[in-house]
């Protein structure tokens, strides 16, 4: 955090792949608005679903991810 005054902080951060740093100003409000009920909407039955997504299934992501060259089209098809 590089700076802070009453709700608002501006706060300095880098990437830690290209080490690109950039300043985020950040303004947390005072009162929260009551949001409405999150409906779960699903395509398909929960059961046919699967398990919860494990360390492991985001690591299998991380690495097929990481090994790709294409562009976001490529990697959809």
């Amino acid at each position: 955090m590089v700076a802070h005054a009453d709700d608002q902080s501006l706060v300095k951060v880098t990437c830690a792949h290209c080490q690109d740093t950039r300043m985020i100003a950040v303004a947390v409000a005072a009162e929260v608005e009551p949001q409405a009920p999150v409906i779960e909407v699903r395509d398909q039955p929960i059961d046919e679903l699967g398990g919860p997504i494990t360390t492991d299934d985001v690591l299998d992501a991380r690495l097929a991810l990481a090994g790709f060259g294409g562009d976001l089209t490529a990697l959809l098809r």
